[in-house]
């Protein structure tokens, strides 16, 4: 079957310029294959994660309160819009993974573990359920504490019994905050297992599913109220009442911000690659615009000439799709894989969604053809007259611009340099566009190196705003004055301070109740904290009912401001609280704060206290282990029993995995923009080289070498690299910002401390330079491919 002639040239065009079409193909496909890998994972990752969320029969609310029996789950299960409750119980204790070295682990006591309805355990390896004196461990825990299946561990429980207990297998539990990102470890064991440990049997954790819709929050929050009631008219306390975001994995509340960040650098991305695809088709145009002169004096009309540019584009975008679309599924199963292992879920398929692949299909044709239209059509409105006679479309002459003229007024500098200088403005919508996609690629760059130094600025500012080391818990209350006394005592510890903290509730004037937020008890006068006051005043050593709230607060109570009085729900009793401040939040956790001796006094503690802030000297991370260890072991010698104690330089190096792995991800778009700016910047030097085949014959008949003319092409392309670091470094900075407080929002509900980065700029200064020279290389290796003969002859 023979082509009629204007689909013939529509494939000699693709195919005469093979490093034109190969250039403008792969720049397509780093764009769609940008896209295409993130929108994967994303629908991938959604899918699996849900549904073995759901799996589990996830808790629509669980409370926290005083001890109950079966009793009360029986009554719960009556309360109008309860579906199923279940009692439980988790217990803190530590577990030994060396000669003196302990981790915390949190254990979730089972009733029966052949009949778990809600927060289901499914079993990953080993003995189910778990015999008798025995634990299961949390799969992704395991490795945490050193252990194998069948080794018996040493367990510290809250009253300082020490026992052994054997592993008998490991579970697992998608519904738990992962532990390879939270360092926390989780096992399970039966309540005839915890009776033998000599632990009470009592329930002091409520799991409930509701009825109707279980994804209405309004609905699931009502209920709640209503059993949260129930139990405090029983007379115990509710502690803690968590209603997890309907029908989504908790970590996936995560990972949906940074999917959204990482498409956004993806469309950016596609957005750069499609100024080579309009430089590539308006020097296409330019070549051929007698050909369109020809072809509209034999009878062709505009939009048979349209279709037929249209037509080359489509297809070089099917190209791009064709190398594209595979890669994207490959790097999308593979992040799948990889988060979800993370995020301790089981992947069941890797079949990508239709949605997927249809978003890689419209961006791989769609976006090159809307911005090849511009072009295009001005190409195609040409005359016949204006095509023939060569006008119409330029030549791009130097010495008509005001940069032109400023140019000429340069003097002392080599032929060859001013020759590359004078043509780097040559075409300057070339330029412009090559620019736009150089500058865009570093603006990126710089912007993420600027939220890695961010994100580490904020975290310092973290722990200085909590100016201490050691935070230790303790089970029970003791004197404040033998607390410190003896903190005091142990070698290193330079400072020491009580503290007290509970969980309250706001109670709206509509008699709704917020989410439980943290309550700390310090002295006004305290050094452990450091605050950044945004309203308002801290607290004064004469204050009583006063309250400072920290920006995160805000999140849930948006109504709160300084002035007002609020209404705090406390171990069942509702107080007056006036705010008096307003505190900077610090990674993202509602906090107040009041005045310890009036919070000891109405609580009934005065002069004891449940917690201790330590400062230590040196506070490197081994000296603040070492004390840790040392005051845990001093005040078990006092008979002052301990519950945790938290280092906070395991708590920078937890968050610093957390930042490094999204540091990691936003590098590696930026990194994709910046090949499409190499490949963009490689498209236009080619395109140069193309156009002034004559004057490269001219400079080679007058004797200049391979070696010069090369110089001259990658002193061009070096020139552009170096003026689009300097644009970058103007937008980079608000950009940067603007990137910044994004990802603070968007992980932390809060605006990270922004720190331009000088490093990332230097590096990319660096970067860009070594690819404008790697780009320049083929282009200036093709100029001096060309003979005097083939010049002369060039058309």
């Amino acid at each position: 079957m023979m082509l009629r002639p204007r689909w013939r040239k529509v494939f000699a065009d693709v195919w005469s310029n093979k490093t034109r079409t190969l250039l403008v193909v792969l720049s397509i496909a780093v764009g769609v294959f940008a896209i295409g890998a993130i929108a994967g994972a994303n629908a991938l990752l959604s899918r699996e994660m849900t549904a073995a969320y759901l799996a589990v029969n996830p808790a629509d609310i669980s409370i926290y309160c005083d001890a109950f029996d079966d009793d009360l789950v029986r009554a719960v299960r009556r309360i109008p819009g309860v579906a199923d409750a279940v009692g439980g119980q988790t217990v803190s204790a530590r577990i030994q993974t060396g000669s003196d070295q302990w981790r915390d682990v949190t254990i979730y006591v089972v009733n029966d573990f052949k009949d778990m309805r809600i927060n289901k355990v499914y079993p990953a390896e080993g003995a189910w359920p778990p015999p008798h004196r025995t634990l299961l461990v949390e799969r992704a825990s395991l490795p945490l504490i050193g252990a194998r299946i069948g080794d018996l561990v040493t367990i510290r429980l809250p009253d300082e019994t020490l026992r052994q207990i054997r592993i008998s297998g490991t579970v697992a539990t998608p519904n738990l905050p992962p532990a390879a990102l939270t360092n926390q470890t989780y096992a399970f064991m039966t309540f005839k297992s915890l009776e033998w440990l000599g632990q009470p049997e009592f329930y002091t954790e409520l799991n409930m599913t509701v009825t109707g819709d279980r994804f209405d929050k309004e609905h699931i929050a009502e209920v709640a109220t209503l059993v949260r009631n129930k139990i405090e008219s029983s007379g115990r306390t509710v502690y803690f009442t968590y209603l997890p975001e309907p029908g989504r994995h908790p970590a996936y509340q995560v990972l949906q911000p940074l999917f959204l960040l990482l498409g956004f650098l993806g469309a950016l991305s596609l957005f750069a690659s499609g100024f080579l695809v309009v430089n590539t088709i308006s020097a296409l145009l330019t070549q051929q615009v007698r050909q369109i002169g020809v072809m509209k004096a034999v009878g062709a009309r505009s939009v048979d000439i349209v279709v037929m540019y249209l037509a080359g584009v489509l297809l070089l975008g099917g190209m791009a799709l064709v190398i594209a679309m595979p890669l994207a599924y490959l790097v999308a199963a593979g992040l799948t894989i990889l988060i979800a292992g993370m995020m301790n879920t089981d992947v069941t398929s890797l079949a990508m969604p239709l949605e997927a692949w249809l978003i890689m299909i419209a961006v791989g044709l769609i976006t090159p053809l809307l911005a090849v239209l511009l072009p295009i059509f001005g190409g195609a409105r040409v005359t016949v007259h204006e095509a023939i006679s060569g006008y119409g479309l330029g030549k791009g002459r130097f010495g008509r611009g005001r940069i032109d003229r400023l140019l000429e007024r340069i003097h002392g500098l080599s032929r060859p340099l001013m020759l590359s200088l004078r043509n780097t403005f040559r075409r300057k919508g070339r330029l412009a566009l090559t620019m736009i996609t150089l500058t865009l690629s570093g603006v990126i760059f710089m912007s993420v190196f600027s939220v890695r130094d961010s994100l580490l600025l904020t975290l310092d500012d973290a722990l200085k705003y909590f100016n201490f080391h050691i935070l230790g818990v303790f089970n029970g209350f003791y004197r404040t004055e033998q607390i410190e006394r003896e903190a005091l005592a142990v070698p290193g510890v330079i400072a020491a301070e009580s503290w007290g903290f509970d969980t309250v509730r706001r109670v709206r004037p509509n008699d709704t109740e917020s989410d439980s937020i943290v309550m700390y008890a310090v002295p006004a006068d305290t050094r452990m904290i450091i605050p950044t006051v945004l309203e308002g005043r801290w607290l004064l050593p004469d204050d009583e009912n006063a309250l400072v709230i920290n920006s995160s607060v805000l999140g849930l109570e948006p109504d709160v401001k300084v002035g007002d009085t609020v209404t705090l729900k406390i171990d069942r009793r509702e107080t007056e609280w006036k705010v008096v401040g307003i505190v900077r939040g610090i990674g993202g956790q509602a906090m107040v704060y009041t005045n310890y001796p009036y919070f000891a006094r109405m609580r009934g503690f005065t002069g004891r206290a449940v917690a201790v802030t330590v400062q230590v000297d040196p506070a490197d991370a081994a000296n603040q282990e070492r004390v840790a260890k040392e005051l845990e072991a001093h005040y078990k010698s006092v008979g002052i029993r301990t519950g945790t104690m938290q280092t906070t330089a395991i708590l920078r190096q937890q968050n610093e995995l957390f930042f490094n792995i999204l540091v990691a991800f936003l590098l590696a778009m930026a990194l994709l923009l910046a090949t499409v700016g190499g490949l963009g910047l490689m498209g236009t030097m080619s395109i140069n080289v193309l156009e002034r085949t004559r004057e490269i014959g001219v400079l080679r008949a007058i004797g200049a070498s391979n070696s010069a003319v090369q110089r001259i092409v990658i002193t061009e392309g070096v020139i552009i690299g170096a003026l689009s670091w300097a644009l970058a470094m103007v937008v980079a900075v608000p950009l940067a910002k603007l990137i910044s407080d994004s990802v603070g929002m968007a992980f932390f509900q809060t605006p990270l401390t922004f720190s331009f980065s000088v490093s990332g700029a230097l590096i990319w200064l660096a970067l860009v330079t070594i690819i404008a020279a790697v780009a320049s290389l083929v282009p200036a290796y093709q100029a001096t491919r060309l003979t005097v003969r083939e010049v002369l002859a060039y058309e």
